[in-house]
């Protein structure tokens, strides 16, 4: 948001949505403008003051026009006029054909978007990008965040309390150890000017026996309680470090695929392991350290006024100026360890990137590149994690020297009052002093720790923002309360299915389809026509943003997810093997399946003769994503996972891409005694595969332009002729290609 913005009259800052700058106005005049979008009017602002104001409907549609140079946002009406609203450099093109895009979607559905993730959003406090953060960490309540994870002690409130108890019955030993350190000065060791020596008799002996006893004792309980601390706090911590771990594992299990995807998987596997390892540190070493130090800190000081209130003055006289300094310092120091955990994170994930795909490294060839890349986010990880250390270790030095003039105050008036000479202060023994000055001590050890809290505050709530956005994030695909499992028959219909990954420019438009149950249907169309898409929705992978898609007249939202998944058989383009046997992959979607079923399965998948040449058989291991194996091998232990889930509807998505013509047409022909009795969705790039479907769907740029059988479309003479024509066109081409590669091979006879 643009500082120099003011509200005009009616409305509030806080009612802006967006605003965007531009530069651009009138005659390529450069200006410092914006323009703020509030939920009913667009506002113009050139340096600060309103220029112009345009309600929505003033025009029937926006657009961007990019020029020559430059780009404007322009208001069209029907009469095909046009009014510039603002213009704009090329590099803020994307952003306002956005905005575009959002007023469009308003015009058509009265609904007004507004959330958009185009443009890196900012903190509308301070201003800085957000860095896919939901909330900004600096401006964020630490107290809010830190109050949700003390919160997950709860459930080992109990044992905590025990570890705070050992620790604080340990503090109040400590306490008492200085009392007898003066009692054995003063009357054993040190005694004033004039004082008579202390006679070594039995009663002399006895009281210093007690007082080493005393001591020893103390050393004992210390132990002891050290003991029954460390046991609980570990206790605590290794259960709080699973529980954090498994439920961020489960919330991004659990998050819909639209969530899914605008994370890596080397950003989600960061925060299970390495911020969810920061917080179980954090929880169970700094929460109960804060609360024994603060104890601590109020019974020495109790102590310490008891004592001398004056010389207690000049112990703390120097906490404040070092509690302003760290304070200021604070947001600076939490700058640099979110800038570290960025570095750290983009280190993960070119390491995740580049191990996921080592097969594409090695076939460049450019193992030296991803060293080189690997290389460099490796050292800006570490100068970033420096240059946080560094900032502290700089302003830490400094509050610790000042924290100990306090110290230094207390020593030279102590002294002065042990020789006498400050009668107003009073007197002190040598065994007092030396009491004092180990309260001061103590009354130091947790100041310094507590003022080391910040750095540690700021390291770990950029964690916390992390992991808490995983947990805290609302899932967009979740069952309704008043969900149902339901026995599916296969009966599919798409009533008027709008849908788009961002509301305002959808994917699918207006699809109205019926599939009966026990029929094949095929989606074609060109690429980015939506054809996954049909079969994501099927799947309840994403919600619809308008209308309905019902499996026997029963909208899908209403369907628990597990009832309708556990139905539904998928055998996807991208065939993913999971580490371990043969064995264990096919039988994944159906754990309780016997060997029996599973062989059965393999058969008609047509991969059981390969497996039994295997060096295991059903038992070999398939290596990460089932390297061992062919394209081909893969996707037929595919089609038998999904052959054994049993399922009321099928769905094949380039189920066949990877497999030569003649295990084709075998998988066919199991393929079709498996969807007998079955409703089946197919997507196949070789539309020849499809010819043989009951019905097929044909979608053009997100609509639904054609259905019939091959024969009929192909009579029809519209897209899906056209598909086919330009299908057989490319295969004729590729087939002269590789005769005239055949004709220029050199003869070995003629050799």
């Amino acid at each position: 948001m643009n500082l120099l913005l003011k509200a005009p009259k009616g409305h509030e800052l806080s009612e802006y949505i967006f605003s965007l700058p531009f530069n651009l106005y009138g005659k390529a005049k450069k200006v410092d403008g914006v323009l703020a979008v509030t939920k009913s009017e667009l506002l113009v602002y050139i340096d600060g003051e309103i220029k112009d104001r345009y309600s929505f409907d003033e025009y029937e549609e926006y657009a961007c026009e990019q020029l020559i140079g430059c780009s404007m946002m322009v208001g069209k009406i029907a009469d095909r006029s046009q009014k510039c609203i603002c213009a704009f450099t090329q590099d803020s093109f994307i952003m306002f054909a956005e905005l575009c895009k959002i007023l469009n979607h308003y015009l058509t559905t009265g609904v007004l978007v507004e959330e958009s993730d185009i443009d890196e959003p900012k903190c509308p406090k301070c201003g800085l990008p957000l860095d896919s953060f939901t909330e900004c960490p600096y401006c964020a309540s630490k107290v809010k965040t830190f109050s949700k994870i003390f919160a997950r002690l709860k459930p080992y409130k109990g044992v905590f309390a025990i570890a705070i108890i050992c620790t604080v019955l340990g503090e109040l030993l400590n306490v008492v150890s200085p009392m007898i350190n003066r009692l054995l000065i003063d009357n054993y060791v040190w005694l004033p000017e004039g004082s008579e020596p202390v006679i070594w008799n039995a009663q002399a002996w006895l009281g210093f026996g007690i007082l080493c006893a005393s001591m020893f004792v103390i050393i004992i309980i210390n132990t002891v309680l050290n003991w029954a601390n460390m046991k609980a706090s570990f206790y605590v911590s290794l259960n709080l470090g699973q529980d954090l771990r498994q439920d961020v594992f489960n919330k991004t299990l659990d998050l819909s695929m639209n969530s899914i995807s605008k994370k890596t998987a080397g950003d989600l596997i960061n925060r299970v392991s390495n911020d969810a390892n920061k917080l179980q540190s954090f929880m169970t070493d700094n929460g109960k350290n804060a609360i024994v130090r603060i104890f601590s800190l109020v019974i020495v000081a109790i102590i310490m006024f008891t004592m001398d209130w004056r010389l207690s003055l000049l112990a703390i006289l120097p906490i404040p100026i070092v509690v302003v300094i760290i304070k200021r310092a604070y947001n600076t120091i939490q700058m640099y360890y979110g800038r570290s955990w960025r570095f750290s994170n983009a280190h993960s994930k070119l390491l995740h990137d580049a191990l996921d795909g080592i097969r594409v490294v090695k076939t460049c060839g450019t193992e030296e590149l991803e060293i080189e890349k690997y290389r460099t986010a490796s050292e800006n990880a570490a100068k970033a994690a420096s240059k946080a250390e560094v900032v502290w270790y700089l302003i830490w030095p400094a509050c610790d020297f000042l924290l100990t003039i306090g110290n230094y105050f207390v020593l030279y008036f102590g002294s002065m009052m042990i020789l006498s000479r400050l009668p107003m202060f009073g007197t002190f023994t040598l065994g007092q002093l030396t009491q004092f000055t180990s309260y001061v001590a103590m009354l130091y050890t947790p100041l310094r720790w507590l003022m080391q809290l910040p750095r540690q505050l700021a390291d770990v709530s950029v964690s916390a923002s992390k992991v808490f956005e995983i947990l805290e994030e609302n899932t967009d695909v979740r069952d309704a309360k008043d969900c149902i499992d339901l026995d599916i028959k296969g009966d599919i219909s798409f009533d008027h299915v709008y849908f788009g990954y961002k509301v305002y420019n959808p994917v699918l438009k207006d699809v109205t389809v019926n599939l009966e149950k026990g029929k094949m249907y095929g989606i074609v169309g060109h690429s980015g026509a939506g054809k996954s898409t049909m079969i994501n929705l099927v799947l309840r992978l994403y919600d619809v943003t308008q209308g309905a898609v019902k499996i026997d007249g029963v909208d899908i939202r209403k369907i628990s997810q597990e009832s309708l998944r556990s139905q539904v058989g998928v055998v996807l383009q991208e065939t993913y093997l999971f580490e371990g046997t043969v064995l264990e992959n096919i039988t994944y979607a159906n754990p309780k399946a016997t060997f029996e079923e599973v062989v059965q399965a393999a058969k008609i998948a047509h991969c059981h003769e390969f497996i039994t040449k295997l060096p295991d058989g059903y038992n070999t291991r398939v290596g990460n994503k089932g390297h061992t194996l062919s394209g081909g091998e893969r996707q037929r232990v595919a089609i038998a996972r999904a052959i054994l889930h049993n399922p009321k509807i099928i769905i094949l998505d380039e189920a066949t891409a990877s497999l030569d013509t003649e295990t084709e047409r075998q998988i066919q022909e199991g393929l079709a005694e498996l969807c007998r009795g079955r409703t089946t969705i197919a997507i196949a790039h070789r539309l020849s595969t499809l010819s043989n479907a009951d019905q097929l769907i044909v979608l053009d740029k997100g609509r639904m332009v054609e259905t019939g059988s091959h024969e009929e479309l192909m009579r029809k003479k519209g897209v899906y002729y056209e598909l086919v024509m330009a299908q057989r066109k490319t295969t004729k081409m590729r087939e002269a290609n590789i005769d005239a590669v055949e004709e220029h091979k050199p003869n070995p006879a003629m050799a």
